[in-house]
């Protein structure tokens, strides 16, 4: 996937930010207004495909509501292939992240999950913020975090 997929996911989840996390049969119902717009059928089939397997992370998530995860420290390696995918900066970024407690380790390996799913090459910061929204705002009791990385830049300095 190129990183018009991530411009199709981009419009769809402004699309859908006053709700509470994007609805697959909603997301889908967009394709007419996708096409509209300028994105290919193989770009619009490839985001909604990229949105149905984040509806499943948050699928999973709903069947363990009481599993809180507890702050660890834990040192995360990338592997080959995801340090071609992911940009030093963004992976730096991810860290960054992490330690402010924006991401704990399981939302974390959420972002990079949904990133490898993308199939792009050097995904850069500004890719891996809007992932990494996308992620926290579909994850149930991440609300707090989703809405401190819609205000980033009031928090970094």
């Amino acid at each position: 996937m190129k990183n018009d997929v991530l411009d199709v996911l981009m419009y769809i989840f402004e699309r859908f930010q006053d709700q509470e996390y994007v609805v697959i049969e909603e997301a889908t119902k967009l394709a007419s207004e996708l096409t509209e717009v300028g994105f290919s059928d193989v770009e619009i089939d490839s985001a909604l495909e990229w949105i149905d397997g984040l509806v499943e992370l948050r699928e999973s998530a709903d069947k363990d509501p009481d599993e809180v995860s507890t702050p660890v420290f834990s040192n995360r390696l990338f592997c080959e292939p995801e340090c071609k995918a992911i940009s030093l900066k963004a992976r730096g970024f991810i860290y960054h992240m992490e330690h402010l407690g924006v991401l704990d380790a399981t939302t974390r390996e959420l972002v990079i999950e949904r990133i490898m799913a993308l199939n792009m090459d050097n995904v850069d910061v500004e890719q891996v913020k809007w992932i990494t929204m996308m992620v926290l705002f579909n994850l149930p009791g991440r609300e707090s975090a989703c809405a401190w990385f819609e205000n980033m830049d009031d928090h970094i300095h």
